[in-house]
């Protein structure tokens, strides 16, 4: 079966370029950090030498001009400033443009090479002729397509006179690595102490591993000039070299000192990597048999996952009636199963939130500059994992309220500094898992939120009478109305009242919550609330009357009794470890119709460390439940976030349990309630 090049080169090309981005982006906070130097330098030399192979001319060529001023940077003759990285960054962005245009750029694209090589000229400095040079005959050299790879042992020794005679050694690696992937060690015995150095002789040899689709003969080329006793080339076999263990092999070949004997321990060396391979425990294996799976087959297994749980909770219901213990056995081993086959599929979905983190970086690099204004953006996290459909559907809503916090929130450095702070501002995003939810927040320290500035605007628009007096929340909640926005002009990145509405639209679609906190010369900070996933859930199954409600069972932290005395109110107190909780009656507060019981069960719920019992007629059990969105002119019903079939066919609401709890509290502030102690 022929595999083909280019694709798989689009693949590690797309993940080289972002790694490129990061080191980038790291490397303007830390200019001198030679480990980020080297980082891009070898995102850069891997997609030169990987290009060639796959056929990618144009991208061999920009790429090597742009690795030339990092190997620049990296062996100390050039620094690293802002326009350099502003620069590289456009470089980055040129080469994706490449990457996505296929094998044969346009003529177009060709041309922009060319505008940002020229650009590139005054970091190159005597490297500029080779960079054309270079570049001349990528565009020339045809490409060879479906060669096989192979890879290689080369060991160079100049001798002492090379300079003198006219040889240049580091040229001639150089040319090396345009033939493929390079690894090399420099061996240092040869050289003397200091103070016999002289400056002219060439002093130690080099190792090289070259990984290349071009013959042996195009290796033994390079070396036309140099005298066959100087240089050792070895085939070490066909394919390459996982790059897991590329260093080690390196370290088999530095080695051996004895040029006859390295040949002979290359070559076992080879073999004891690919022997270790094949013993190597599952959880290391596993890492190199990876795959890609197309997100719509996922959502398939998800939706078939979800069908065998609805299955499985029939089948147990139709267990229970018979009596049977046989057949209560299968039911258990059967329910065992489908447990972890739903967890299996859920975490196939499950991705670290840093996939989206690390996109932001660079838009809000270029947005404060483009704003004049000195931001750090800090990211905190990022390896909270959330289902990969809400990721998708997080990055909008995300980029609008990071570009609002630069805006918006963040002031020019000659304002801070006027207001007694440091002229560089900060932007935080964080992530973590709580309470079976995740929690994103984007905080600022900026100039902050005017409530009064707010409450003006809002009347202006008619959206509050002007003798109300809304609480500071309230205020901010306008923020989220269409067409509503605080900013004095309008500019090319907000301003005209879009976006912010959108956000709330969009975390209200995934079942979640926002709230805004800020205090003004302080700054800012957006929460939002979202549910782990938006496929299966584990529940707690409670009846009210002949109606079935579903409560995350994540937020369940007991389950006390209490006797009811004459008629309830909707919302109560009740003592819970020597503390009042308010405790809601969901009869009440939902209107479901029925005699009331002599008893109720009053579920402790938790959300943020924040208690509130929810009384219920009885409790059913745990159940797994296949959550169904609600749609049309349901979806915007308070205290409901879902439904569920039952394993009879029945219907479950799933209850938004975070909204219950906001909204017990604020009624227990504002009107009398009655205090009951659960048993």
């Amino acid at each position: 079966m022929q595999v083909d090049l280019s694709v798989t080169f689009r693949n590690e090309a797309a993940e080289m370029l972002s790694d490129l981005e990061a080191s980038l982006l790291e490397l303007e906070g830390a200019p001198e950090d030679m480990d980020l130097v080297a980082r891009a330098f070898r995102a850069l030399h891997t997609l030169k030498g990987s290009g060639g192979m796959a056929g990618f001319v144009e991208i061999v060529r920009f790429a090597h001009a742009v690795e030339s001023v990092f190997d620049r940077v990296r062996n100390g003759r050039l620094a690293i400033d802002k326009g350099l990285l502003t620069l590289s960054l456009r470089a980055k962005d040129h080469l994706a443009n490449l990457l996505a245009s296929g094998v044969q750029a346009d003529e177009a694209l060709g041309e922009e090479s060319d505008r940002m090589i020229r650009e590139l000229q005054p970091y190159l400095g005597d490297s500029v002729a080779s960079v054309a040079a270079s570049g001349q005959a990528a565009r020339s050299e045809p490409a060879r397509e479906n060669a096989p790879m192979a890879t290689y042992w080369i060991r160079f020794q100049p001798p002492e006179d090379a300079i003198a005679s006219g040889m240049r050694p580091l040229s001639l690696l150089e040319d090396l690595a345009d033939l493929g992937e390079i690894l090399t060690s420099y061996r240092a015995e040869a050289i003397p102490p200091l103070e016999t150095i002289v400056p002219d002789l060439t002093y130690g040899w080099w190792d090289v591993i070259l990984q290349t689709s071009q013959p042996e003969s195009a290796i033994h080329d390079q070396f036309m000039f140099v005298d066959d006793s100087l240089v050792r080339i070895q085939s070490i076999g066909l394919g390459r070299v996982r790059a897991a263990d590329q260093e080690r092999l390196l370290q088999v070949v530095h080695a051996q000192t004895d040029r006859d004997r390295a040949g002979v321990a290359i070559q076992e060396g080879v073999a004891a990597i690919r022997q270790e391979m094949t013993k190597r425990k599952p959880a290391a294996a596993s890492l190199d048999t990876g795959m890609r799976v197309d997100a719509g087959k996922l959502d398939k297994l998800i939706d078939m996952v979800g069908e065998l749980v609805i299955i499985q909770s029939r089948l147990s219901m139709a267990v229970k009636r018979f009596h049977d213990s046989s057949l209560t056995q299968i039911a258990e081993e059967l329910e065992r199963l489908s447990d972890g086959m739903r967890g299996n599929a859920l975490g196939l979905r499950m991705l670290p939130i840093g996939t989206i983190f690390n996109s932001f970086r660079r838009m809000m690099r270029d947005v404060a500059d483009q704003l004049g204004k000195d931001v750090e953006f800090v990211t905190v996290g990022e390896d909270t994992e959330v289902d990969k459909t809400m990721i998708d559907r997080l990055k909008d809503p995300l980029l609008h309220m990071l570009r609002n916090a630069i805006d918006h929130g963040m002031e020019t450095p000659e304002a801070r500094r006027a207001a007694g702070k440091s002229p560089q501002g900060t932007v935080r995003l964080a992530a973590d898992n709580t309470c079976g939810d995740v929690r994103i927040t984007i905080q600022d320290d900026g100039r902050g939120i005017d409530p009064e500035k707010v409450k003006a605007k809002a009347m202006a628009k008619g959206l509050i009478p002007s003798d109300a007096n809304p609480t500071a929340k309230e205020l901010f909640n306008l923020l989220f109305e269409p067409g509503f926005s605080t900013a004095d002009k309008v500019s090319d990145l907000s301003g005209r009242g879009v976006g912010m509405d959108v956000v709330k639209k969009s975390i209200d679609a995934m079942r979640g919550t926002i709230e805004i906190s800020s205090a003004v010369g302080q700054g800012s900070t957006f929460a939002i609330r979202l549910p782990l996933t938006l496929a299966i859930i584990d529940g707690l199954a409670v009846r009210i009357g002949d109606e079935s409600f579903i409560l995350p069972l994540a937020t369940v932290e007991a389950c006390h009794e209490r006797n009811l005395h004459g008629r309830e109110r909707m919302v109560e107190s009740m003592v819970r470890n020597e503390h009042q909780i308010p405790c809601i009656s969901l009869r009440q507060l939902l209107g479901v119709p029925g005699d009331l019981p002599g008893y109720e069960r009053v579920i402790i719920a938790k959300v943020d460390a924040v208690e509130v019992g929810l009384a219920v007629d009885r409790v059913v059990g745990r159940q797994q439940a296949v959550i169904k969105s609600l749609g049309g002119v349901y979806s915007a019903l308070d205290w409901i976030s879902g439904t569920t079939i039952n394993g009879d066919g029945g219907i479950s609401l799933i209850l938004d349990v975070p909204q219950l709890v906001k909204f017990a509290y604020s009624r227990s502030h504002k009107s009398p309630v009655t205090t009951l102690r659960a048993s």
